[in-house]
């Protein structure tokens, strides 16, 4: 009962974070709902009358099916309903409730054969939380990278039909209704056997009405929820429902955020990419003549994989990760260990090679958090670092834009070196685009802020940063400007961003970013307002 219990309520969160994308936010309510009905459902026990036998293999059943069905029928709202936080929310309160009558009942029934009533309740609760301990470590570390969350909770709805099962067959002189609830256990054991069956194809077809273009990819990894769309040469990435990029116009971007800071370095020959599993910012460092190593550092070893084998996204990150002599290594082989190659060269990617030399560069990609890379990886400083996380819309990805990890980043730098984040949208999340120059100040950075219009997203911003004492650099910001509008070439292959409009993108309209009267604060882990900002300023 325990671990079927904790599978229901995780699995459950999960989904609310893949639909609604704010992990910290689901996961919290969804949770506190489940234990507040847990609650309810303890105190309504009370006033249950008849047979206790009976009422509780009855009320297994009902939380085996509405358990076992509830992240398919939470999938079925968000593609059929505009009300599916509703639904979500329902479902955890009913399921709380269910999971609530469970061990009061059965401290019920376990009177009759337990010495003293200490002895019944240190009985039935300890290995009630030992099971919920084994649910939790059951979900981290096997269910959840290995298991679709459908079929996780159809699990659990099963382990739960079979309590009632047992408890029918040990107790079958007991039960007043053996026949009726017999019946109840085959029929709820078969429809989650339907459930299993068909899941996969359910739910593809409700995630694709959420979809303008037909899904030609998706797959949840341990952290988050992947998706590509196609139509035509058009192809969309999305994770937990949020648009990434759109390949008409992700080149605008990219070559925003990656040739600025090779401008505008004194050196190229190490560059650090955090995030960027895509592939796309790599495929725009490999086009800079000066750059002899890259390492790329993205948590989610599933994108870099996607990046390196779909040919959709091989032909729009220009086979950057199809190179043998690209290596990857997970968090556990990087020291020791050797590492592997990704993938060796494919026919698709010699397109792509016929006229470059790509002796210049090699590539080394970890699977890691990149704090975690920071904090305890020992490597040499970098010329360049690109940041291209998520936007901080949750508490995993505001610790990457916080005061303590820009200062880490600062002690990886080498002299003449410069930073360049992705900011979120200046017009449409000031708060957040403000919030994170603030930090990257409070970290000891000079910043320049700068933008430009991309059209999946509209306008969107980014922030340079460098070390103000960096005798190698200009040491002002109006210095820094004048080394801008002094640019005379870029390596930007697409030819969306030239001189004149990188020079262009430093400057804002007045009051273009203005927060009112709000007084903007910077990041920290301990307090991440960016979580809020994000929230306030996308739900306008």
């Amino acid at each position: 009962m325990g671990v079927a219990g904790m599978l229901y309520e995780y699995a459950l969160a999960s989904i609310g974070n893949n639909m609604m994308g704010s992990s910290h936010e689901q996961i919290f309510v969804i949770i506190g709902l489940m234990m507040f009905a847990m609650g309810i459902g303890a105190a309504v026990q009370r006033k249950l009358s008849g047979p206790v036998l009976d009422l509780f293999i009855a009320a297994e059943l009902a939380l085996a099916l509405l358990g076992g069905m509830s992240c398919l029928i939470a999938y079925a709202a968000y593609g059929y309903t505009a009300g599916y936080e509703v639904v979500l929310y329902a479902l955890a309160l009913a399921i709380g409730f269910l999971v609530g009558l469970e061990v009061p009942l059965l401290i019920r029934i376990n009177e009759s054969h337990a010495d003293a009533l200490r002895t019944n309740l240190g009985d039935i609760l300890s290995m009630d939380y030992v099971g919920s301990l084994v649910g939790a470590l059951l979900f981290a570390f096997v269910l959840l990278a290995k298991v679709p969350l459908p079929q996780i909770a159809l699990a659990a709805g099963v382990v739960s039909a079979l309590v009632a099962a047992a408890g029918l067959v040990y107790f079958r002189k007991l039960v007043e209704r053996p026949r009726t609830l017999g019946f109840g256990c085959v029929c709820v054991l078969a429809v989650l056997a339907i459930g299993w069956v068909y899941a996969d194809r359910w739910v593809v077809s409700i995630e694709q009405r959420t979809y303008e273009d037909p899904i030609v990819f998706r797959e949840t990894s341990v952290y988050q929820h992947v998706v590509l769309t196609q139509r035509g040469d058009h192809l969309r990435m999305y994770i937990n429902g949020h648009l990434q990029f759109s390949s008409r116009d992700e080149a605008v971007y990219h070559e925003l955020l990656v040739h600025a800071p090779l401008a505008l370095a004194e050196q190229h020959a190490r560059v650090l990419i955090l995030g960027g599993g895509d592939g796309l910012a790599l495929r725009e460092v490999l086009e800079h003549p000066g750059v002899r190593e890259v390492v790329l550092v993205d948590i989610d070893p599933v994108i870099t994989r996607l990046a390196s084998e779909q040919p959709r996204l091989i032909q729009a990150n220009r086979a950057a990760f199809a190179d043998a002599r690209v290596a990857v290594a997970d968090s556990a082989g990087i020291t020791p260990g050797e590492p592997m190659s990704v993938t060796r060269p494919s026919t698709l990617a010699s397109e792509y090679w016929s006229d470059r030399e790509y002796d210049l560069a090699s590539v080394r990609v970890l699977h890691l958090d990149a704090e975690v890379f920071l904090r305890e990886v020992p490597i040499e400083p970098f010329d360049v670092v690109i940041c291209d996380f998520p936007d901080p819309k949750s508490i995993a990805t505001a610790k990457l834009y916080s005061v303590g990890f820009y200062r880490r980043l600062a002690s990886r730098l080498a002299e003449g070196g410069v930073i360049s984040v992705q900011s979120s949208s200046p017009w449409h999340a000031p708060l957040v685009f403000s919030s994170i120059g603030l930090t990257l100040e409070e970290a000891g950075f000079a910043t320049l802020p700068y933008h430009h219009n991309v059209p999946s997203f509209g306008d969107w911003g980014f922030h340079l940063a460098w070390r103000p004492t960096d005798r190698a650099l200009p040491p002002t910001v109006e210095a820094m400007r004048e080394r801008i509008a002094n640019l005379t070439r870029l390596h930007a292959r697409a030819d969306v961003l030239t001189p004149a409009v990188l020079t262009a993108s430093f400057a804002f309209p007045e009051g273009w970013i203005d927060t009112g009267n709000e007084t903007v604060r910077p990041n920290t882990q301990m307090r991440p307002v960016l979580v809020e900002y994000h929230r306030r300023s996308w739900r306008k």
